[in-house]
Order: structure tokens, then C-alpha cells, then sequence
């Protein structure tokens, strides 16, 4: 996905909301906001969002004087998310379709995400409400946008599944879904996706392992630095995992950003959470999404 000139006042309202957040002073934040505005003279709109986020938040990272600014949010999310696994393996279990719901809650899991809502966000409240909103709904409409038949079949076929990871917090959502696929499907070779170094409030191999994600999947690192996965920037022994892999989960919306025009075997599930993106896949504002990709073929672009 390219970026857009609509793009551009989000990057600055992303470097505004989040130096409050970190509690950096306006000096710090018009400093920030000008080294944007240098940067911008020279990105091209043919770059993807989460190339420009990646040097936004590297200058955090410089102004803050902490390599992982985000950690104290990323402990608090995980820690409220997984105070309500046993509630998410309920609703699940007693489901008429417990993988459809499962996928339903990771799904909505992706609202935990400070990219999108950098001023921040309700953790707690957004769980209650995920909660409140997830018992399955049988006779509900299909969605061009949810296709959920063309995934399960494509979990029937498949050896390997690669699941890559966005956010922390949500990945106790990932967890719930891995682990009823796990059941459903136990042929499959599992691995759940990180980041490579820290980047917003997205998971890194430590987050993972913080929820457990280790008792059901292979976790391993992209080594991307970027808050979506850049193939061209991940690590070579993560790409011959990529390639090897026959089915992808790519969660959340800097994924789908960075992996849109990739080729493969790609499912992307995520909430529509931005304007630019609603219009180019249509559907309306947080809108559940389970897509296939468009383009099939297992040949890798990096």
C-alpha cells in the first residue's frame, strides 16, 4: 500500500499524540516535527506508510533516551489481555463455531494498537468491550471482506502456517485463535512472527513469550524494524521460513500496509482503523477483516 497525501498530517497529529504520551516537552516534539518535515522532502508516496513511522518513532527512540519507549504500555496491555485468556477460551469453546469466533476475537484484538490511536487507549475498556460484542452470530450476512469458508479451507490444505504478529496485547487474542487451530488442524507446522527491535507498541520475541504464545507455535523474530513487515528489510533465515511457509496470517494494518502487494499465500486479518485504507478495500470504519490476498503466487518479492 502506498503512502497517500492524506498520509502526511497523520504522520504529524502520530509524532504530536505520542510525544504527549511519552511525556516528551514541546521542544522536543517541534524538533521531532521538523526533521519530519525534512524527511518528507525527500519520501516518495510510492514508499509504504510503515517505512515513514519507522523514522518517526527512531527519532522518539533518539529524543526519549529509551530504546523501547513503549514497554511500559506494551507490559500493561499484555498483562489485561491475559487476565481475560480463560474468558476468550470460553466464548470460544461454547461458540456453534469456535473457529469462526476465534478469528472474530483476534480480529478485534487489533483495536490495541498506538499507531492508530497514538493519544491512547483504553486497554481495559476495549477488552470488556470486545468481550461484550464476540458471541458469534450464526445467521449473520457473508461479507466480501470476511472470507472466512476460502481461510478454513485453505487451513485444511496447508502444512505450515505463518502467523505475523502486530501488536502487544492483541497477541493473547493470537494466541486463543493459534491454539484453536492448533486443535482443529493438528497437521500444521505453526510459527508466530515478531518484530525485530522495538518499534510503537508492537510485539517483539519477549512479548510473545510473556503470553505463552511459546506453548503453542515457534516463535521467531522477522528482524524488521519497521511497524509492518517489510520484506525487503526482514532478516535472510526469517525469509527461507517465509518462503517455506504455505499459509500466511498477516494481522493487523501495518502488515497489510507493508505486505499488500506481496505475493503469496497471505490472509490478512485486521480492523479498518484508517480512511485511506477503507477506501481502497472498501467496507466501513472498524470493520472486521479476513482477506485473501490478491495476488496468489508463491514467488517472493523482496
Amino acid at each position: 500500500m502506498n503512502t497517500t497525501l492524506e498520509c502526511i498530517p497523520c504522520f504529524f497529529n502520530q509524532v504530536l499524540a505520542s510525544g504527549k504520551l511519552l511525556g516528551l516537552p514541546p521542544e522536543s516534539i517541534k524538533q521531532i516535527m521538523d526533521e519530519v518535515g525534512d524527511e518528507l522532502k525527500r519520501f516518495p508516496l510510492d514508499m509504504t506508510p510503515p517505512a515513514m513511522a519507522y523514522h518517526i518513532q527512531r527519532l522518539f527512540v533518539e529524543k526519549s533516551g529509551e530504546e523501547d519507549p513503549y514497554r511500559s504500555v506494551k507490559i500493561m496491555s499484555n498483562t489485561q489481555a491475559l487476565a481475560v485468556i480463560d474468558d476468550l477460551r470460553r466464548i470460544v469453546k461454547e461458540s456453534q463455531n469456535p473457529l469462526k469466533t476465534a478469528v472474530k476475537l483476534a480480529c478485534a484484538g487489533n483495536i490495541i494498537d498506538y499507531g492508530a490511536f497514538p493519544n491512547g487507549i483504553d486497554v481495559q475498556g476495549e477488552i470488556t468491550r470486545i468481550l461484550e460484542q464476540s458471541q458469534d452470530a450464526e445467521g449473520e450476512e457473508a461479507s466480501s471482506l470476511f472470507e472466512f469458508d476460502t481461510f478454513k479451507q485453505s487451513l485444511h490444505s496447508a502444512k505450515r502456517l505463518m502467523y505475523i504478529g502486530d501488536n502487544a496485547g492483541e497477541i493473547v487474542f493470537d494466541r486463543v485463535l493459534l491454539e484453536t487451530i492448533a486443535k482443529a488442524f493438528p497437521q500444521l507446522e505453526l510459527y508466530y512472527v515478531t518484530r525485530g527491535q522495538p518499534i510503537l507498541n508492537d510485539a517483539l520475541v519477549k512479548d510473545a513469550l510473556d503470553c505463552g504464545l511459546d506453548s503453542v507455535a515457534t516463535i521467531v523474530s522477522s528482524g524488521s524494524k519497521t511497524p509492518g513487515l517489510i520484506l525487503s528489510d526482514a532478516d535472510p533465515e526469517f525469509l527461507r521460513l517465509y518462503d517455506g511457509a504455505d499459509l500466511i496470517i498477516s494481522k493487523g494494518q501495518g502488515n497489510y500496509e507493508a505486505l499488500s502487494q506481496a505475493e503469496g499465500p497471505i490472509f490478512f486479518l485486521f480492523i479498518i482503523k484508517c480512511e485511506v485504507l477503507r477506501r481502497e478495500i472498501g467496507g466501513s470504519m472498524m470493520e472486521l477483516i479476513l482477506k485473501r490476498n490478491t495476488k496468489h503466487s508463491k514467488k517472493a518479492q523482496y
